[in-house]
């Protein structure tokens, strides 16, 4: 499976978020509280390799413009991506065990501005495991590794286990 996508969006000034404050402060505000524009692309895969591995990943790019105020056409590049292998039916039908691992939004360059200068980079791993037909539960662990694309900041470790009641 191939997918593309393309989006523009607007962003007033006081509204500014290109990366849904999934990447650090910089991606998310290139040029500061200025209304800014962006173009949106993005390419996503999956690829079944044998009835139970699969592999999937996509990538992202933001074409982003400053539209207002001393930074007027000022442009910023943000880029993001991510890559996985998932086993199905894995120890029971109906379970994946999934490895997963990406980049956040990363602003790699910003005319009249700093862009992230280290990267950050996400791991996780999940087990979803049917208990019945009604109910999925999900543990798992992730770390973020130079959270905000600084390498000064401490990695962050997370652990958790979600259930899932479907009616």
């Amino acid at each position: 499976d191939l997918g593309f996508a393309f989006g523009y969006s607007y962003y007033p000034g006081e509204d500014v978020n290109l990366s849904g404050s999934t990447g650090s402060p910089r991606a998310k505000e290139p040029f500061g509280e200025i209304a800014t524009s962006a173009l949106r692309f993005g390419i996503q895969g999956s690829w079944r390799v044998t009835p139970r591995i699969n592999l999937a990943g996509w990538g992202g790019y933001i074409d982003a413009e400053a539209e207002a105020g001393a930074r007027e056409g000022d442009n910023a590049d943000l880029w993001t991506w991510m890559a996985s292998v998932s086993f199905l039916d894995l120890g029971k039908e109906g379970a994946i065990f999934s490895v997963a691992g990406g980049m956040p939004p990363k602003l790699t360059d910003v005319d009249g501005g700093d862009e992230d200068d280290d990267t950050s980079f996400l791991i996780e791993a999940q087990y979803k495991y049917p208990i019945t037909d009604n109910i999925l539960i999900t543990p798992g662990a992730y770390v973020i590794l130079n959270p905000n694309h600084d390498d000064g900041n401490d990695d962050i470790w997370v652990g958790t286990i979600r259930t899932t009641f479907s009616f």
